[in-house]
Formats: C-alpha cells, structure tokens, sequence
C-alpha cells in the first residue's frame, strides 16, 4: 500500500515537527516513495509568500535530504535538489536549511567539477556572509571545506578569481570556531594551489590575525584555547614560501612591541615558517633574527620564551646548514664568534645562556654544530683546568654538561637520524670529556652536572667503549655508597637507572656486587643507627635500579642468598639476646620488602619477565619457612617470626597471579601436596632438605601440628588468594572443592589458636569462595553457612564465637562480591541478632562485623572477583534494615545498629551518601558518640568527605547548613585525647582533617560563633604525643584562622 506523502507532510507540518517522520524516510530508503514525492508534498509550504511558512517547508525537506541513504539519490533527483537549494541561497531565513542540504548534496558521488563551482560560484555571489550569525558562517566554511576536500582541481582551473573570491567571502571572520576551521582551509589552498601572485590577498586574512591575543570566554561551549588558535594559524603562516618576502619583515617588526606568551608566540611561529621559507630568504635577514633571537635567550625573564628563543636558533640553524656539506659560513661563524667571546667569563650571568646557544646549534645543525663544538670545548677545558676562580669550574661544567645533553637529544632519541659516528662532532675531545667528568665526580658541587654529562655521553650509542663507561660508573658507584647529599645520590640513581637500559651488563656487573658488598650478614645491633641507615640506603638503591630483567635476577639470588645466611645462622645469646633477633628480624623483613617493591614496580610496568621468576623466587622463600617451622626444639629460628611470613605470602600472591592458568595448574596441585598432604619438597627448592612432616599443616585435633607449623598458614593463604578464578584444579579422591572449602571455614573456630592464624585462614576462605563458587553446591553451601550461625555464633558449640562470626561474615563478603544472592539471604540472620536483648555478647561481637562487608578487595582481598555496583547493591540492602532497626529499637539496642551501621560506612563513597543524606544524617550524628574509635574514625571520614562532595543542591546545602553546629560539635570532642574515653591517633587525625573542611564547606556566618572556641580547642591538639597528629592541627588552625577573612 502506497505511503500517503501528503497527508503525513501536512500533519507533521501542522504540528510544527521539523524532523521527517520513520516511516517516510523508511519508505523513501526502501524504494517505495521518491524524493521528488516529498518536494511535490511540500510545494505550498515551498513558495509560500510567508517567510515563517516558506522557511518551515525548507527545513523539512533540508531535514529529509539529511535523514535518507545517500542511494536514493539518483542523478536526476540530486540535481533538481541542487538547483533547488540553490535557489535559496538568498533567501535569508532559508539559508541555514539550504546550507544543511547542499552539505548532503555535495558529498554524493554524482556530484563532479562543474557541479562544485557551480556550488561555489552560487555561494559567492548570493551569500553575504557580514550579514549572518557565526553558525550559518560556520555552515558556509563547512560546505567549502566539503567541496575543497572532493574537488580541489575544479577550483585550481579557477584559477585567480577562486583566491579572490575567496579572501572576500572570509575576510573579517573573527569568531574563533570559525577560524579553526578557516586557518585548515588557508593552510590547504597556500599548500596546494598557486598563491603567487596573489600572495598580498591570503597575506591580509591570515598574517591580520597575528599574533593571537584571543581570551576563551567563561563557559566557551567549543572549549577552544588561546593555544588551539596560535598552532593553528602557526600552520597557516608556514604554509608556503612565498610568504616570505613579505611575512620575514613583519616578523622582525613584531620582535619590537611583543613581550611574555606574545613574544613566546612570536618565536614559535618563525621557527616554524624558517625551514619552509627556504635559506635564501632566511639568510638575507638572518643576522637581524639573530641578534632579537639572542637577546631573549640572555636576557628574558620568562623561562616559556628562553625555551621558544632557543627552539628558534635551532630552527635558524637547521634552514640555513641543513646538512654536513653546508658549512657554516656567514652567520654561523658571526654566532660561534661571540659564543666563544661570552663564554670567557664563567662569572657572568650569560654565561649559561651562551652554552645554550652552543647546544641549540648543535640541535639544529649536524655542520653548525660540529664547529660550534670545535670553537667552544677547548677553551672550556683550559679553563675548567686552569679557573681564574675556583667557583667558575661549576658553571663550566653546567655548560659542558648542557651540550652533552643536546648531543644525546640528537644521536641517542629513539629513531634518531644523525649519528655521532657520522658526524664526529664529539669524538676530538673523548678523552678530555672523560677527565673532566671524572674529576667532576669526585668534587664538590660539580657532582650533579658530572652525573648527567657522564649519563649523556653514555646513552650515545658507540661514542664511549665498555671500559670508558665503567669509568664514570665505579665514579658514580663512590658516590651512590659514600655521598651523603640526598640530592646527589638521587641524580647518581637517576643516572644509573638510564645506564641500565644501555649498558645493563655494566651496572651488574659494578654497581650491584658493590651495593651487596654494603649489604652486612646480620642485623645492626640496637644500638648502630648508622649501620642500619646504610643498609637502608642501599636496598633504596636496589628498589630503583633493579627493575631491569638482568639485575633483578641478581637482586632475586643475592636477597634470598643474604635471607638464607640470617636464618641459618643461630640468634645471639650474647649481651643483645632477644633484641639482637628483633635487629635481625628487622633486617630480613627490609630485605623482603625491597625484593616485594622491585616485583610490584616491574608488574606496574608490564615487564613480560616476571611471572618466570616465580620458580626462582617462591620455593627459595617456601623453603627457608619450611624449615624454621619444622627446625627442632624451642629456638625461635628467624622465619618463624610471622611478620617475616606475611611479606613471604605477600610475595608469593603477586608473583602466583602473574602466571597463567596453565602454570598455575601444577603450581597449585604441588602446594596442595605439600600443605595437606605433607610432601613438603613440592613446594622448596631443594626436595631432598625437605623435613619430615607428620601430614597437613591445618590438621586438627590430635593430628594438629605445632603452631609454628600451623603458621605456614600465612602462604597456603597467599596461593589460594592468587589463584585465578579459570585454572583448573583437579581435587584428589575423596576431596571436592564443597569438602576443601568446608574444612578450612571449620578449621577457623576449631584449631586456629590465635587471631592471626584465623585473618589468614579467613582470607583463604573468602578468595576461594569467591572465585569458586560455580563448584560449590548452593544447598550445602547454604546449610553449612546456616550451621554455623545456629551452632557456633548462637549456640558457641566450640567456645569460639568471634572466631565463627569471621567465618560467617568473610564467607558472606566473598559472595556479595558477586552480587551472589545468597549473600543477601545470609545477612538476615545477623541483622535479626542486632535486636537481640538477652545476647549482649553476640550483638557485641555481631554489630562491629559489618565492617568486614566494608573491606571489599581490600588489604588481602586484591585478587578478588567483583562484580559491577556489587558495593551500591549490598549497601542498598542492608541501609534501610539498619535505618528501620535503629529507629523502632529499644533504647538498650539502638547502639547495635548505629555500631553496625558506623563499621559499613567504608563501603560506600560519600557522593552516593548525598542521595540518603536526609535519612543517614542523624544515624551519623548519634554514631559520634560510639565508644570505638575505629567507628568514629569511620563516622567522621564519612562526615568529612560529605562536606567535601556536597553537591549544589539547595536541599543538601540547607540540610548541612542546618546542622553545621551539631557536626561540628561530635567532631570536635574527638580532636584529643579524654579521660575515661578510648581514642586513637586515627580517629584524631581524621577528626582535625574534617575540622580543616568546615571553613571551606559552611558558610561563614553559619559558624562564627564557633570559630574562637574551635581555636581554643585545637590548642590541645597542638601538644598531642603524636607528630602525624600536631601536624594535622597546624594546618586545620591555620584554616580555621582564615575562615570569615
């Protein structure tokens, strides 16, 4: 059935609906009505003397051409269109509905040459752009862009009359959208077409907008910067040469009246135009660009023009002696000559800016360069050796230094073109080069620039041999371990770190034995702080250099070889007794710190070496723990020390998720042989020391093990956190992954003998719940969670009620990481125990569990699986259970849920609190006065981030207005220590950050009552036993003596 064109156009006309409805352009795109169907339907409206109407009827037919695929367009059609379109140029509230179309019309391959300048010529001749709004003038430009872009010939046959007409229909334009999209056009036509002779026309609407002083509007919807349109025009006026006659002049003449970002502009623009305007041109005026050019490298205050200036010489340069056949005759000699001249005086203030100049003409030019360097070095060296002041030989060295490092930005950049082998520019002065910077190593206040000239030259590849490099590395060794000054080593560190990545064989083969030579065998004695902060200096040194493959091999061997020493070595009974293992403790834990930072740096980098490390690195640590917890006797051998075992589970985590889940497979099975089943050799690096193991180290009952043994807890745990959610795991006969998990959720409340064992075990339990709970049967999993609710944290079956509400509640959090609905229907129960009135210890132990829900993938749950929104939904569950237990609570259990409710406030950032605010701010208020400091810190962070966030609505900001004094108050008690209460540096640290939010967040006259007596108050503050603490109330004092100024 054919489609009614005319009913539908005059409906949707009626109803002033600009858009064609679907089912005409569905029905034009299908075939079934033509275009020329919808200009017959709208013939009324498209001659109508009414100028609304006519320009309604336009739009809408403009509206259909732009809505309908480009093949229902026949020949035929689009010419009618066309001419149509056309035909409206001139008709002024018609125009941007024409332009819309045409802008169709143009871009279908029907359209040819002739059909462009007919297009073109229509556009000149009917449009006077002064009379239009920046949007149709923007339009305009679009459509020439358009026809610029598919038929640039036909306009190249226009010949003059196509500049012309051009530079008149532009001419003026000051909107800056518009000149984004002109000065792309300028720069295609002053490209591609011949602008010579007309030159002086596209010179007077492009160089009239030079320099740009343009300043973005507040709120610019278009976003365009100062800096869009100077790099954009900058494109414009180095377009073509022939501006040079005429723009070179004008350059010079702006040097006269520019200053600050103006002459910054200035100095970019000419290095641009330079090498496009040719050295002929350049050259004729080259000494007036050099002499305006040097005076803003000497002289300029602002260090963006310095920087542009020299960019500039570099520019000039590169145009005038692009290659080595180009001898720097003429002005390169003028240069060089009084470079040489202003660098006899070390003592004067442009002495830097000389060497600069040297630097910029060795950037620019491979000939310039050379013979500036030819010019300048010898006589620095002479007076480096021989100073008429000693103070001078730093500056020399800066400057030396400052072309050594231009020298590597040329020849040691990656993809670099020129090559020091080819041009030689450095190789007269080797030698020299290497004393002066070896005795700058070793001189005061000439380190740090001997340090960066030795790193230059190092990373230009083939300028210095293997032994002229460790030259300057055993210099910078000396002072990486001897120096003192912070910034020195940092700038050795630096240096060495860039070495690594040209020279790795150097460093490892010098610099680290020296740094594991400063490593001592055991830990400083109590009383030897310097031994100590050596030792410590140097693991500083190791965590940055040793990222590279090569030396974090090394790092890996020599740390578990220095590890191996400290345990197998029996602790002193001497005079330091236990505080003598404490120091060495200490050391062993420094030590596997550093090897955890250099793994956690090189993951952050992406190195592909290091998931193979794991084989290297884990049995070594595995079996260094295996063995002090099977070693006989009472001893406390070194590993037993739990604080050395979380670092080693922390290591083994990181480096186990690293791998595949191919290689995780058997990686894993062998750790469940050795933790369970007792084949300890599975997981050390020598089987055969593998001591005799009686079974699992979790066992229970009679066949529990020691609790040194129970400890190895710490790395099963970590194996399991990192084990990936897809690897398979094949469970021995009778084993399943229901049975594995249930032992250890047991294991917990039963046999663990301390709340270490258990925070361990419970983390095994969460990561593996959570990534396998596909392999989990629901029902069971439901029963077993529900008896342990009913039998150990109810009915305390095992005497280990906190320890069952771990289990529960860990279990409970892997699930809700998963937006697992169990987790919702497992939480009824302890909210049901928050209002239990006979059962104070259970909702004691019950109501600050919440916040194990708040821990989410932190602390040991990073490997963790969670899912999107997991945090808003379990959130949404429980707030409003808590909101209405707490409101209909008796006043003897109203302290559970504001407990409950204050240790989930982590779980949530504060802008999705803004939404509840109403609701959940009196729950804050009345949680100010918990006794836990854990969940007041907790309360107040919240408060804090809430003044911080607050949106601009009027509701938000009346509500916190409202009880300003009220927040103010609960906040304020917490800022110090008081009799009878409990506190901690946590909860006072967070309380003055949150105090220091008030002057910024509330209105002045809002609390200015307050303002003295928060001032009184901070002075207790001030004398706080803990330095974090009196920091933190300088600041907020200084905040709150400026609130109302």
């Amino acid at each position: 059935m054919a489609l009614d064109v005319q009913r539908i156009v005059d409906t949707q006309l009626a109803s002033a609906e600009p858009d064609p409805s679907p089912e005409l352009v569905q029905s034009i795109n299908a075939g079934n009505t033509k275009l020329l169907d919808v200009v017959r339907a709208l013939g009324t409206f498209l001659v109508s003397e009414t100028d609304a109407v006519r320009a309604r009827g336009l739009e809408y037919l403009s509206n259909v051409v732009a809505s309908v695929d480009r093949a229902q367009f026949n020949r035929p059609a689009a010419a009618t269109l066309r001419a149509f379109f056309l035909s409206k140029l001139d008709d002024g509230g018609a125009l941007p509905h024409a332009l819309k179309a045409l802008g169709v019309l143009v871009k279908l391959t029907s359209f040819g040459d002739d059909e462009a300048e007919e297009v073109y010529r229509a556009l000149v001749e009917n449009v006077n752009m002064r009379a239009y709004p920046q949007t149709v003038r923007y339009q305009v430009y679009l459509l020439f862009d358009a026809l610029l872009a598919g038929h640039k010939h036909a306009f190249k046959s226009m010949g003059p009359e196509f500049i012309s007409s051009y530079c008149k229909m532009v001419d003026g334009e000051k909107d800056p959208r518009n000149l984004m999209l002109l000065f792309q056009l300028d720069a295609v036509i002053l490209r591609d077409f011949n602008v010579a002779p007309q030159i002086e026309e596209m010179f007077d609407v492009t160089f009239c907008y030079f320099p740009i002083t343009f300043r973005p509007p507040p709120n610019d919807p278009y976003r365009i910067s100062a800096d869009d349109l100077k790099v954009a025009l900058r494109g414009v006026l180095a377009a073509t040469p022939a501006f040079a006659p005429v723009a070179l002049p004008l350059f010079l003449e702006k040097f006269q009246t520019s200053s600050g970002q103006t002459m910054k502009d200035l100095l970019q623009t000419i290095a641009a135009c330079f090498p496009v305007y040719g050295a002929e041109a350049v050259g004729e005026r080259g000494e007036e660009f050099w002499d305006l050019i040097k005076t803003e490298i000497l002289y300029s205050s602002d260090k963006s023009v310095e920087i542009a200036a020299l960019g500039a010489l570099e520019s000039l340069m590169r145009t005038l002696y692009p290659t080595m056949d180009d001898k720097p005759v003429g002005l390169g000699q003028t240069i060089v000559t009084q470079c040489v001249e202003g660098l006899q005086d070390p003592g004067k203030n442009s002495f830097p800016g000389w060497a600069k100049c040297i630097a910029a003409m060795l950037r620019g030019s491979p000939s310039a360069g050379a013979f500036a360097i030819s010019q300048t070095f010898p006589p620095l060296f002479k007076l480096f050796d021989q100073p008429k002041v000693a103070g001078h030989r730093a500056p020399i060295l800066h400057a030396i230094s400052s072309v050594l490092l231009a020298a590597r930005s040329v020849y040691a950049v990656s993809g670099a073109i020129r090559r020091e082998t080819d041009e030689r520019s450095l190789e007269p002065y080797r030698e020299a080069l290497l004393d002066v910077l070896r005795e700058g190593l070793q001189t005061i206040d000439l380190k740090i620039p001997a340090i960066k000239g030795s790193v230059a030259l190092a990373e230009i590849p083939g300028f210095w041999s293997r032994l002229e490099v460790e030259k300057v590395v055993r210099g910078m060794d000396e002072l990486l371990i001897n120096d003192k000054d912070e910034e020195v080593r940092s700038a050795v560190l630096s240096g060495l770190r860039t070495i690594v990545g040209v020279h790795a064989e150097v460093v490892q083969s010098l610099t680290l034995p020296i740094l594991f030579h400063a490593l001592p065998d055991a830990g400083p004695a109590p009383d030897d702080s310097d031994l100590r902060e050596t030792y410590r200096s140097v693991l500083r040194s190791l965590t940055e250099l040793c990222t590279m493959p090569a030396l974090f091999e090394t790092l890996t061997i020599r740390i578990t070889t220095k590890l191996d020493l400290l345990s197998s070595s029996e602790p002193s009974s001497t005079t330091f007794g236990p505080s003598k293992r404490e120091c060495d403790v200490a050391y062993a834990w420094d030590l596997l710190h550093t090897l955890e930072t250099v793994i956690n740096k090189k993951i952050e980098e992406k190195h592909a070496d290091i998931a193979r490390h794991y084989n290297q690195v884990v049995p070594r640590l595995c079996s260094l723990a295996i063995k002090a917890a099977y070693a006989d006797g009472d001893q406390e051998t070194l590993f037993r020390d739990r604080r050395l075992l979380v670092v080693v589970g922390s290591i083994t985590e990181t480096l186990f998720w690293e791998l595949s889940p191919e290689k995780q497979s058997p990686a894993f099975q062998a750790a469940y042989a050795a933790f369970e089943g007792g084949d300890l050799g599975a997981v050390m690096l020598n089987p055969k020391e593998a001591p005799v193991s009686k079974g699992s180290i979790i066992a229970s009952g009679a066949d529990a093990p020691r609790v040194e043994q129970q400890n190895l807890v710490a790395i099963y745990s970590a194996l399991v956190r990192g084990l990936k959610s897809e690897t398979p795991v094949a469970w021995p006969e009778p084993t399943s992954a229901t049975h594995f998990w249930s032992r250890k959720l047991a294991w917990i409340y039963t046999t663990a003998v301390d709340d270490w064992q258990r925070g361990m075990m419970a983390s095994l339990v969460a990561a593996f719940i959570n990534k396998r709970r596909s392999e989990v049967d629901t029902l069971w999993l439901t029963q077993e969670l529900s008896n342990v609710w009913r039998e150990e944290v109810l009915g305390d079956k095992h005497g280990k009620r906190a320890a069952a509400i771990l289990s529960y509640f860990t279990a409970v959090k892997a699930l809700s990481l998963l937006r697992d609905e169990l987790a919702y229907t497992m939480m009824e129960d302890p909210l049901a125990a928050l209002a239990l009135t006979d059962e104070s210890e259970v909702v004691g132990l019950v109501a600050p569990a919440f916040g194990i829900l708040a821990e989410g993938k932190k602390g040991r749950g990073a490997h963790l699986t969670a899912k999107l929104l997991w945090a808003q939904r379990l959130w949404n569950f429980l707030l409003p259970k808590l909101v209405a237990g707490e409101q209909g609570a008796e006043a003897n259990t109203r302290r559970s849920y504001l407990t409950a409710f204050a240790s989930l406030l982590p779980l949530v950032p504060s802008s999705l609190l803004l939404t509840d605010l109403p609701t959940i701010l009196p729950l804050l208020l009345r949680a100010l006065s918990l006794p836990s400091p854990a969940q007041r810190t907790n309360v107040i962070t919240t408060l804090g981030s809430i003044l911080e966030t607050a949106n601009s609505s009027t509701a938000t900001d009346q509500l916190l207005h409202a009880q300003a004094e009220s927040i103010l108050e609960g906040v304020l008690h917490s800022i110090a220590r008081r009799e009878g209460e409990e506190s901690s540096g946590k909860l006072r640290i967070s309380a003055l950050t949150t105090l220091g939010v008030f002057p910024s967040s509330i209105r002045y006259e809002t609390l200015h009552g307050s303002k003295s007596r928060v001032i009184k108050d901070l002075a207790v503050a001030l004398d706080d036993p803990l330095r974090a603490v009196r920091r933190e109330a300088v600041d907020t004092r200084d905040k709150w003596y400026q609130y109302g100024k």
